[in-house]
């Protein structure tokens, strides 16, 4: 019913090889990759995919101080753009088919002038991206941060907003459970409330490791997206217990915790799924 990938840069600085092995042990049909358009090597990417039969799912844009779409610097605004351009050809020489975008970098806790200048240099710097991509037949994906991590967007009410705002045809939002799992009173209805924009869902339960491990009911939302005839990837995103996600990345992680947490994960949501088949 559904297909299923995990975002690779959450196990470390293992290699893709070892990534890639790892999902296809485990029955999944894809990866999604870090948006470092710089650093991927994209004719062996695409080798190594089509040896573990995976596809690029997605890329999931990495949003530091440098690429800033809110920044009240004109420079850095015009950095991140470039920044969601370049990403974008990523996605689309890797035949992924979604970009994710967060409006303001991970991080950014407060604005440096006002929100609401803020809010509308990020608005703008979004619509410039999103006509590129829509150009380039790649979706851009309004991802919101939960209160910790951003200040700008926080929840799918502000992020349904943002794109209204924004609006370019083609640009969605993704619903992140995490993220949710702090900020929406209801999962089930902040996802109905933007539900013609749901482009793209993120997994980990409430402490962010993998699915069934914490609190998090996710038979509704699993169900509500059958019920939406969701088409896109359920995508694992579990992560070490850190204060700034990217700070994964680079971590050296132990391969069988790996394991476990992409084993967990998949077998956890295929048991949901089947209930409602």
């Amino acid at each position: 019913m559904y297909k299923y990938s995990a975002t690779q840069w959450i196990f470390g600085n293992e290699s893709l090889e070892d990534s890639l092995k790892r999902l296809k042990k485990y029955g999944y049909q894809g990866v999604e990759l870090a948006g470092e358009p710089d650093a991927i090597d994209v004719e062996e990417t695409k080798e190594l995919l089509k040896q573990y039969d995976l596809e690029c799912s997605s890329i999931c844009g990495i949003y530091t101080p440098e690429r800033d779409l809110s920044s009240s610097n004109e420079e850095i605004r015009k950095n991140a753009v470039e920044y969601v351009k370049k990403s974008v050809d990523l996605a689309k020489a890797l035949n992924a088919s979604t970009l994710i975008v967060v409006p303001t970098y991970v991080g950014k806790l407060a604005p440096e002038t006002n929100l609401e200048e803020e809010w509308h240099n990020a608005v703008l710097s979004v619509e410039e991206a999103a006509l590129y991509a829509k150009e380039q037949g790649i979706t851009l994906a309004i991802e919101a941060l939960n209160r910790y991590e951003t200040y700008l967007v926080n929840n799918l009410t502000l992020a349904l907003r943002f794109v209204q705002e924004v609006n370019v045809d083609g640009l969605g939002i993704m619903a992140d459970l995490f993220h949710m799992s702090i900020e929406e009173r209801s999962m089930t209805e902040a996802i109905k409330n933007i539900s013609r924009y749901l482009t793209h869902v993120h997994i980990a339960d409430n402490t962010r490791e993998a699915a069934g491990l914490g609190q998090t009911e996710f038979g509704p939302v699993i169900a509500l997206l059958k019920e939406l005839d969701y088409k896109g990837y359920i995508t694992m995103e579990f992560l070490p217990a850190v204060s700034n996600p990217y700070v994964a990345s680079g971590l050296q992680g132990e391969s069988n915790i790996f394991d476990e947490f992409t084993k967990q994960s998949i077998e956890h949501m295929k048991a949901i799924v089947e209930v409602l088949v």
